[in-house]
């Protein structure tokens, strides 16, 4: 902690010294304004260069969500970057986050407890009606509830400053979209096996039952052979519920359980498999997991959240506080209620309304993961006090880090763009866990105190690591500016040098935490990956596809 302290106190008086002689007669139209802002200006055109803004990330679409109501402005950020160059002490000591929800938004408030609300007054539920909101000069985190940032302000000049954070990444869906995510773990577990790897590699790697994608002729046809079968008819009328039907809607939304109606429904919208291959429909139908793990005879699901801080290099974060969630029904296959069965906040908040029970009450749980390992060993289900960390945490690691390299290749590369997501979890009967869904820009509901204090802790520890990761950058990016950028236009040998510079540039964005902005100790969250195939110990390196080479 001393040592923490000291090494910030000594870059802050270094700090100090260099802006003071930089600033020294900086003023608008004087030579070391222009300096600086051909400086910045090439470093911008640098970053324009690596970025390919007619990749669909970037391009205009309709019915994507509500326009964010900021400013276009050309100019934006070559003055944001300018004015944090003349001011550091907005980037180096303060915190400010922009963040575009109001109302009963709980991030908000959170982030209006413990650092700067960049703008305050700026509270956007629904579409734009009239005006728009200018950026704060000074916002280093851009964290909107809206996705659509990069596809209505120009990534690089509008949004996306060399001194800034996105709080999501372009691509994204390619995770959270259940078709999409479904489609990658398929095509990243047929390469592990092309490879020949291990059982145990495989089911490492696994996280989702096996699956049909409905658009699929193939695997279309498939299910409806299974499901034609006795067999099948035999399973369900003896067993109970053995396929789920799952769309890319959240919140409980699009799910249903195959029952005898909802069979009927789906054998009329693919016309008994006649549809197959002309059906398009991006959804999946999935094998239930019938022996999930029981608490009180309720199925329970945690929510374990992690962060891509970065994708370039790609640097991964899991959080070591889970939400557990129970269903608001007793688990039973032969039940085809969906309140015994899906477990998500929103579906147990709408029972507990249309039941009357307007009381907090066993439908939420605000156990902490350690409680649930104290009830394992009560129930004789594990043997060791050490099971979170010898056990479940390394499942975690392991299936979120391999959930993010089955999409890597699609997700924009770019240190300036990070996300932050909730994952839910099912842990079966034989403590294998599977994954159920993962949810961007997930909800934070305050329905207990005690969600509210985990929020609490968790929403400033993310903010922490994309804001300690911009300062690290921002000092990198000074210096090199300062001792080299600046020297060499002021003698005329700029543009001789630029190619060189770039090079250099381009390396130093690259997201790394330098020695006095390190995590705090108090911050739960826990380095799953860090570019260059540093996996914290939990995948091994005969694990991986061999595109991933290790280096050490």
């Amino acid at each position: 902690m001393l040592q923490s302290f000291l090494l910030s106190l000594a870059s802050g008086i270094v700090l100090f010294i260099v802006y003071m002689y930089h600033r020294a007669n900086l003023s608008e139209g004087s030579a070391n304004y222009r300096y600086y802002n051909e400086a910045v200006k090439g470093m911008s055109r640098w970053l324009e260069q690596t970025v390919d803004l007619t990749q669909s990330h970037f391009q205009p679409c309709k019915n994507c969500g509500y326009e964010i109501a900021l400013v276009h402005d050309n100019s934006y950020c070559l003055r944001s970057d300018l004015f944090k160059l003349l001011h550091p002490e907005v980037i180096v000591q303060d915190q400010m986050v922009l963040r575009d929800y109001g109302g009963q938004d709980l991030a908000r408030k959170i982030i209006q407890q413990n650092m700067y609300d960049a703008l305050p007054s700026f509270v956007q539920t629904r579409q734009i009606d009239i005006g728009y909101h200018l950026t704060p000069l000074e916002t280093s985190i851009v964290y909107p509830y809206a996705k659509n940032y990069f596809r209505t302000h120009t990534f690089g000049k509008q949004a996306g400053c060399i001194f800034q954070k996105y709080f999501h990444v372009p691509g994204q869906e390619e995770i959270a979209l259940k078709s999409n995510q479904s489609t990658h773990f398929h095509n990243y577990i047929d390469n592990l096996k092309l490879e020949n790897k291990s059982a145990e590699c495989i089911k490492d790697a696994s996280y989702e039952k096996p699956t049909f994608r409905m658009w699929l002729k193939e695997e279309c046809d498939n299910f409806f052979q299974i499901i034609n079968t006795q067999q099948y008819k035999d399973k369900l009328e003896n067993e109970g519920i053995q396929y789920i039907y799952k769309t890319n809607r959240h919140l409980g939304n699009g799910i249903l359980l195959l029952d005898y109606q909802n069979e009927k429904t789906i054998r009329s919208w693919y016309k008994d498999s006649q549809g197959c291959g002309r059906n398009l429909s991006q959804v999946i139908i999935q094998e239930y997991l019938k022996n999930p793990y029981l608490f009180k005879g309720h199925k329970m699901e945690f929510r374990s959240y992690f962060q891509i801080a970065s994708t370039n290099p790609p640097i991964l974060y899991g959080y070591k506080k889970a939400l557990i969630k129970q269903c608001a029904l007793k688990f039973d296959l032969l039940d085809f209620t969906k309140e015994a069965h899906v477990c998500n906040t929103a579906v147990t908040k709408t029972h507990k309304q249309t039941t009357g029970q307007e009381q907090d009450d066993d439908l939420y749980i605000d156990w902490n993961l350690e409680e649930l390992q104290d009830i394992l060993l009560e129930q004789g289900k594990i043997k060791s006090r050490n099971w979170l960390n010898e056990e479940l945490y390394p499942q975690i690691m392991r299936k979120i880090t391999h959930l993010f390299f089955s999409v890597e290749k699609y997700l924009l590369k770019d240190s300036r763009v990070g996300e932050f997501f909730g994952v839910d979890f099912i842990l079966d009967d034989d403590l294998n866990l599977w994954i159920f869904e993962c949810n961007r820009n997930p909800n934070f509901l305050a329905v207990t105190e005690g969600r509210k204090e985990k929020f609490g802790k968790l929403i400033p520890d993310m903010l922490e690591i994309q804001m300690q990761l911009v300062r690290s950058r921002f000092k990198r990016v000074r210096d090199f500016m300062y001792n080299k950028l600046l020297p060499a236009i002021q003698a005329r040998q700029f543009q001789q040098q630029q190619e060189k510079f770039k090079e250099e540039f381009l390396q130093l964005m690259k997201d790394r935490f330098e020695p006095e902005y390190q995590l705090s100790k108090s911050n739960l969250a826990e380095l799953a990956y860090i570019g260059e195939g540093q996996f914290n110990g939990y995948i091994k390196k005969e694990c991986l596809d061999s595109s991933r080479v290790l280096k050490k």
